[in-house]
């Protein structure tokens, strides 16, 4: 199939077709961003969480705290980790927008238009590769900024992670099949797709790599008489991971020292969220993706009688795509032991993300194999498919909502600062140590010693140090930080100076604050002072990561001037 596709030959010139094409993208993707055009932003379910997330790295930033993993001025003055479990790197031009003075909502604005951009693009470019039928491609584009589970998230949910990895998924999946017949681009194209969605969400980043598992396994015949292939994969995967090692390898150093709400006492029971087949289809995948997805099943399967043969790269989507709407809707699997293993996954839905992806491959697949010889030879036809496109650009907005246009329908939020000062703003207590939870965290300023005595002190430089006279004779004061590693304590003198390290740890029996263990044998006061600092395995994580990307860049240039230099 993709080998047929894309030995399909065009005139490199940009002619009317293209023109179109590119304008009924333009226009999809300007249509989708209709309830965004107010000032200020529609009131999804995860925005103020995620206006923190963004509001409270340009605050740290403007600290001098880079990389902002920790962010001390979130949960009300005692900090919060969120750097470490969702990755910041797609986030950080809008908070350095903000750090330079741009409006908050503006500057979220502005990198989310340029994410959906970029989105639209690589999804169109991996579907006309794949199939080498740009309308085709144009067609798949439209069902993919338009879905249902795109417009729901992002309007209703505003997830931006999950936004960014369902966006970047294509390139993953295309880039794997044709990495399985050992063309260059597809390893590029998945090593890049890869990396782009674990730096956007975790957990639709592993719902990925199991339908990308399934995909190599249907090839399993394929990488066995080509070994390269896979040693190929292997390789570009391990530098995908040496990239995103400034992520991950920070999050799992807390996952070891930390216990998490989401581990042990989730706010959402899975059990409660498992979808049901109806839901599924008609509200999170939606029934015109769902129709047409069965239509192409009926159409493909007449093709294939009557040529009598099959693309395996087309029966492989399909069948992954049955065998994920079975799992995402499947009790027997979720109340199970693997599914009580997977509990973190919360809620069945994050399946439907990369679900979609695969469908619309799917139908995109389909499209170009029956269309492939005739689509682009009659200028009647041409006009057909456009005008079908446009259609279902209106189409698939009035099916995610049926006053999409109407500005007016769209809840306005305004987006303050004091957002991620409030308990409910910060995401639920969802990755917060099992014993603290938000509503107990009431006077930023006060210390608790072992004894039950307190004592107040004082935070500076928007959280970032606190200080306190302790008394010295204590076992211990719990100060007020929730607990991450990488926490220290000092005694110090006068001028601040750091006289004497104090030993740091968890209070697991209290309420999962920073606890300052005292020196033995003192009667004294002391001048005590906490902060955060990184850790050494951060600092190897954020090397390992820069010098793979100085890497990449180097082996990039070498790469241009190689072709430079054969074109002469």
């Amino acid at each position: 199939m993709i080998k047929e596709g894309i030995r399909v030959k065009r005139e490199k010139k940009f002619d009317r077709i293209d023109i179109a094409i590119y304008v009924l993208i333009f226009l999809s993707i300007l249509l989708f961003w209709i309830p965004f055009m107010g000032r200020d932003y529609p009131a999804g379910a995860e925005i103020p969480f995620h206006y923190a997330r963004i509001g409270t790295l340009a605050d740290s930033l403007k600290e001098g705290i880079f990389p902002a993993k920790l962010r001390p001025m979130h949960m009300k003055l005692y900090g919060y980790g969120v750097g470490f479990f969702y990755p910041d790197i797609f986030i950080y031009p809008a908070a350095i927008l903000i750090v330079l003075g741009v409006r908050p909502a503006l500057a979220i604005k502005i990198f989310e238009f340029v994410y959906i951009v970029a989105g639209a693009l690589i999804g169109y470019t991996c579907y006309r590769r794949l199939t080498g039928n740009r309308l085709a491609a144009l067609f798949g584009e439209v069902l993919f900024i338009g879905s249902r589970i795109n417009f729901d998230n992002f309007v209703g949910g505003s997830g931006l992670p999950h936004l960014n990895a369902y966006l970047f998924a294509p390139l993953a999946i295309v880039g794997l099949l044709e990495a399985l017949e050992d063309k260059k681009r597809g390893y590029i194209d998945y090593a890049i797709g890869i990396t782009l969605v674990i730096l956007s969400h975790h957990l639709i980043f592993m719902t990925l790599m199991f339908s990308l598992f399934l995909i190599v396994i249907a090839h399993i015949d394929v990488v066995v008489k080509n070994v390269r292939i896979l040693g190929k994969l292997f390789a570009v995967s391990l530098v995908a991971m040496a990239f995103t090692t400034a992520y991950w390898l920070p999050a799992m150093e807390q996952a070891i020292h930390i216990k998490f709400i989401a581990v042990y006492d989730n706010s959402y029971n899975l059990a409660d969220h498992i979808m049901g087949f109806y839901r599924l289809f008609t509200n999170d995948v939606g029934i015109i993706l769902y129709v047409l997805f069965i239509i192409s099943a009926a159409a493909y399967a007449v093709f294939c009688i009557k040529k009598k043969k099959a693309d395996r790269p087309v029966v492989t989507i399909f069948i992954i795509d049955v065998l994920m709407m079975y799992i995402t809707c499947s009790r027997t699997i979720w109340l199970g032991p693997v599914g009580q293993a997977l509990s973190f996954f919360q809620y069945t839905e994050r399946f439907v993300y990369v679900l979609t992806n695969l469908m619309i491959i799917f139908i995109v697949m389909v499209i170009g194999k029956l269309t492939l010889p005739v689509i682009e030879k009659k200028r009647e036809y041409v006009i057909a498919s456009l005008f079908i496109s446009a259609f279902f650009i209106l189409l698939t907005r009035f099916d995610n909502k049926a006053d999409f246009y109407d500005l007016s329908s769209y809840p306005q939020r305004v987006l303050n600062p004091q957002d991620y000062m409030e308990e409910y703003e910060v995401s639920g207590a969802e990755w917060l140590p099992v014993e603290c939870e938000p509503s107990a965290c009431t006077e930023p300023n006060y210390s608790r010693a072992s004894d039950g005595a307190g004592a107040d002190g004082f935070k500076h430089e928007n959280a970032k140090y606190y200080e306190v006279w302790a008394d010295l004779s204590k076992e211990y004061y719990d100060v007020p930080y929730v607990y991450y590693y990488g926490y220290r304590a000092y005694l110090v003198d006068d001028d601040l100076k750091p006289t004497e390290e104090l030993k740091v740890g968890e209070a697991y029996d209290d309420n999962g604050y920073v606890r300052v263990f005292m020196p033995e044998g003192r009667s004294d006061f002391g001048h005590l002072l906490v902060t955060y600092k990184k850790t050494t395995v951060q600092k190897t994580a954020y090397v390992i990561s820069a010098v793979t990307a100085v890497l990449l860049v180097a082996a990039l240039a070498l790469e241009i001037c190689r072709k430079r230099k054969g074109t002469r």
